[in-house]
């Protein structure tokens, strides 16, 4: 067994079959069943059904490619570290990040051009998706960090977190709505619209549900979730929804003016838990592994960038050097 078997069945369990493995990895079929084969003998069992549309994952090769991932994770990682030994800031980053237009949008790109400085030798990997995708890639080994809304995840003793700042949830409308032109609203008017809510504030939904029904009526039956932030806005602009989203995904849209924040009438939005409205957004890492010199120098640009760029940092214990 080496590197490259675990490689080449990873690839196969992810790429769904031998043909398209083969392919990405640049051999040939049989090449690669051989490899494959070979894996097999060498565990004493099988570890793909093979079938007419592709290959699956028998029970051990679930195993198998779940502990593959970690090995060629570490890996890398090692590579990484031997190479910024050697040679300074010098590695592949793969970083994750939550989905918006805010935080994604500014101190992202601003933190990768800070990576043209001729200290760094740098290849960067940027993924986006919500905090459990990020989590789950975090856990495969496939992200050395990510930033993500901590709150879905707090307690994993497997992660390590640290908090940056603070987003806040709200309800957003078109400027033309009814609801853009009323002043504080009551959640006897908003359970006249259906809603749209993106799938990090899905925490506010339920917190609005709670408070409807406490005063004796319902939302709409007609709900849209999705965790595309683009479809999320360009749904709501022109149209009579009402979208629960986070500020730092909308903020772009506000200040364009395409988009109008309406806000709950205060005695009710004192009845909405405060942590139904903010979530901590931050950094989260394997606990079992360390951030190598060229990761430990980008999550330190993208700080930087946030005091720069106005994004309000909590206090917090210093970060370590892992």
């Amino acid at each position: 067994m080496d590197l490259s078997q675990l490689k080449r069945f990873v690839t196969t369990v992810e790429g769904g079959s031998l043909g398209k493995a083969a392919e990405i990895l640049n051999i040939s079929q049989p090449g690669l069943s051989k490899s494959i084969h070979q894996l097999e003998a060498d565990f004493g069992a099988k570890l793909l059904d093979r079938g007419p549309k592709g290959v699956t994952s028998t029970a051990f090769g679930e195993a198998v490619y779940l502990r593959a991932k970690r090995i060629l994770s570490e890996w890398r990682h090692l590579e990484n570290e031997r190479v910024a030994l050697f040679n300074g800031l010098v590695g592949h980053i793969t970083i994750g990040v939550a989905r918006g237009t805010g935080f994604l949008g500014r101190v992202i790109p601003a933190a990768s051009a800070r990576l043209t400085n001729s200290r760094y030798s740098v290849h960067l990997t940027v993924v986006s998706g919500v905090a459990e995708e990020l989590a789950r890639a975090l856990r495969l080994g496939d992200l050395d960090f990510a930033v993500a809304v901590l709150d879905t995840v707090s307690g994993s003793t497997d992660l390590v977190e640290e908090v940056l700042f603070y987003d806040r949830c709200g309800m957003f409308v078109d400027p033309g709505h009814p609801l853009a032109r009323s002043g504080p609203v009551g959640i006897e008017e908003l359970v006249q619209y259906c809603w749209l809510f993106s799938t990090d504030a899905a925490s506010l939904r339920d917190a609005l549900c709670v408070l409807a029904r406490s005063k004796s009526v319902e939302p709409r039956k007609t709900v849209i979730d999705s965790n595309s932030v683009v479809y999320l806005v360009s749904t709501l602009i022109g149209s009579e929804f009402v979208g629960l989203l986070s500020m730092d995904s909308v903020e772009d849209a506000v200040n364009a003016g395409n988009l109008v924040e309406v806000v709950l009438e205060p005695t009710q939005r004192s009845q909405v838990a405060l942590a139904a409205v903010e979530r901590p957004i931050g950094f989260l890492r394997r606990a079992d592994t360390t951030l190598s010199p060229v990761a430990v120098a980008l999550r330190d640009e993208i700080l930087a960038l946030c005091i720069k760029l106005g994004y309000p940092l909590v206090s917090a214990s210093p970060p370590d050097s892992g």
